[in-house]
């Protein structure tokens, strides 16, 4: 009955309604309809450069912006197409467009500027409802775009949330619990955000070295696909930069060791492959078609060497630290990075067609285990040894060692003299 009665004061009051509601409400309208003409348009034009622009052509737009709302709905969850019918489902996330929808609606929380929480929810509310028309007037049949409601509420609230307490029009009671945290919860914080930097590097390196090795077969790819036409080239590169994020992941996957599929009964891994059909994609000319040999096994280790040089970094802050706060910053830092790694590799898997194409991305679980293990183990192993009791416990342990060394050495002395004699 409170909440009920708090809407009721609220309704009575007005503080539903603030003196901002239109422009945050048109802000949520902006946000999903220009993330979502950020595929259409493209796609109309495409179509319309490359077929006759007779009536025949032009009555079959409406198709094309259906096909371009599935491509749409790939960024925020969707699916287009069925697993049933003989072109199969599409529903490898776009996860460059939806890093797009992400910036684009952040701009526009900004601009606006949301005075309150209230005002926040005309922006999320306007987004989710704009987010359901599009979805029953555009979709095209047999897809699964339902999912690009729930998205973009999810979407649209973290950025107004964020946006609202970094501006101060946020929640009161949350900025003092921020900002009075935990020390070993900071320094958790801190060090996954920088080992998450660290593995982003190593995946952009290793896709860039990838696509430069294949270089000569991508080219290939690409000039079959689109015989020199400049529309099919723009239109396949905007595509291939949808799927940029989606291919890193796949890298790191493949540096932490599981790797991924492309296809049921494929592997892509450091010693391991096992390669079948894919679509002609220009991009896919990059996967592996060999192992790299037995050194393949140690490349996993990179992810426990840079979580022992971040640690390194934070040594001065182990060191004021009490043992079980510096055990569970590691411990904290460990799960956020390998739960934040199940996520992305989540995101970056799906179905990429019929028959075997069914199963595509990264094997999640083990990739997040690997990253979440090693990590915990470089973070661990550095607040221990730089603790005051880790030393302790170290120098006793290396001095032990000495007198059981001095004690041996003693007695092979005695043992060769009496020998002599």
């Amino acid at each position: 009955m409170s909440a009920l009665s708090s809407l009721g004061e609220a309704w009575r009051r007005g503080t539903w309604r603030p003196a901002d509601w239109f422009l945050a409400a048109r802000c949520g309208m902006e946000a999903v309809v220009l993330g979502w003409l950020l595929v259409v348009l493209p796609a109309v034009a495409f179509y319309l450069a490359s077929s006759s622009r007779d009536a025949a052509a032009a009555l079959s737009t409406g198709s094309v912006v259906r096909a371009a709302t599935g491509l749409w709905s790939l960024a925020l969850g969707g699916s287009w197409g069925t697993s049933t019918s003989r072109e199969g489902a599409l529903s490898l996330p776009l996860t460059g467009l939806t890093l797009l929808l992400l910036l684009l609606t952040r701009a526009l929380v900004r601009r606006a500027r949301p005075s309150s929480p209230a005002s926040g929810g005309w922006v999320v509310g306007a987004a989710t409802t704009t987010a359901l028309v599009l979805v029953l007037v555009a979709s095209p049949a047999a897809s699964r775009t339902w999912t690009v409601v729930p998205a973009t509420w999810a979407l649209t609230s973290l950025v107004v949330a964020v946006e609202l307490q970094r501006s101060g029009s946020g929640w009161p009671a949350l900025g003092p619990w921020w900002q009075d945290r935990p020390a070993w919860l900071h320094l958790a914080l801190r060090q996954a955000r920088q080992l998450a930097l660290v593995l982003t590097v190593l995946a952009v390196v290793v896709a860039g070295v990838a696509l430069v090795l294949a270089g000569g077969r991508v080219s290939r790819l690409h000039d079959a696909l689109t015989d020199g036409r400049f529309a099919d080239t723009l239109g396949i590169t905007l595509l291939q930069l949808g799927w940029v994020p989606t291919a890193l992941v796949w890298a790191l996957s493949w540096v932490v060791g599981p790797g991924f599929a492309v296809g049921s009964g494929s592997v892509f891994s450091p010693t391991r492959v096992v390669a079948g059909a894919v679509p002609s994609l220009p991009v896919l000319g990059a996967l592996p078609t060999t192992a790299v040999g037995s050194w393949g096994t140690a490349l996993p280790f990179v992810v426990l060497v840079a979580a022992v040089v971040v640690a390194w970094r934070d040594r001065s802050s182990l060191r004021q630290m009490r043992l079980r706060q510096a055990g569970a910053a590691a411990a904290t830092a460990s799960v956020v990075l390998g739960g934040g790694t199940a996520l992305v590799c989540l995101a970056a898997s799906g179905q990429a067609g019929p028959g075997r194409m069914a199963e595509v991305g990264p094997r999640e679980g083990f990739t997040a285990l690997i990253v979440g293990l090693l990590t915990l183990a470089g973070l661990g192993v550095v607040a221990l040894l730089t603790h005051p009791w880790g030393q302790v416990v170290t120098r006793r342990g290396a001095g032990a060692a000495v007198d059981d060394t001095e004690d041996v050495a003693q007695e092979v002395r005695e043992h060769v003299g009496t020998g002599s004699a």
